[in-house]
C-alpha cells in the first residue's frame, strides 16, 4: 500500500469512522484505525480483511477517501505550479494589462 495513504490516514480524522461510517471519531475508531495501520505495515491485514466483510468495507472506504483527498491535493499543487510558472514568465507590464497583481497563492494542504 502507498505509504502516503497510510501517513494521511494516520494523521487525519477521516469522517468514515465509527459505527455508522460518519458519526464522528470515537475512541474505538481510533483503536481500530491504529490496529489496521499496524497490520497493513506488517503486511498482515489480508487475513482480517478477507474474513470480515464489515472491516473490509470500512477499511476500503478509509483508503478510498484518503486516496481521493491526496489526489485532489496533488492536482491543486500541479495547477499552482503551472500558474506560477506562467506568472513568472510575464513582465510587470504584461501582468498589469492582464490584471494579475500578485502571484498565485500556494494551495493549503
Amino acid at each position: 500500500m502507498n505509504p502516503e495513504i497510510l501517513k494521511y490516514i494516520e494523521t487525519h480524522s477521516i469522517g468514515l469512522i465509527g459505527s455508522g461510517y460518519g458519526y464522528g471519531f470515537n475512541s474505538e475508531a481510533k483503536i481500530a484505525k491504529t490496529v489496521m495501520l499496524e497490520l497493513v505495515r506488517a503486511e498482515r491485514a489480508e487475513f482480517l480483511l478477507l474474513r470480515d466483510e464489515v472491516v473490509a468495507k470500512w477499511w476500503g472506504k478509509m483508503v478510498a477517501t484518503a486516496q481521493a483527498t491526496l489526489d485532489a491535493l496533488e492536482e491543486k499543487e500541479r495547477v499552482y505550479r503551472i500558474k506560477l510558472a506562467a506568472w513568472e514568465r510575464l513582465t510587470v507590464e504584461e501582468r498589469k494589462v492582464l490584471g494579475l497583481g500578485r502571484a498565485p497563492t500556494k494551495p493549503k494542504g
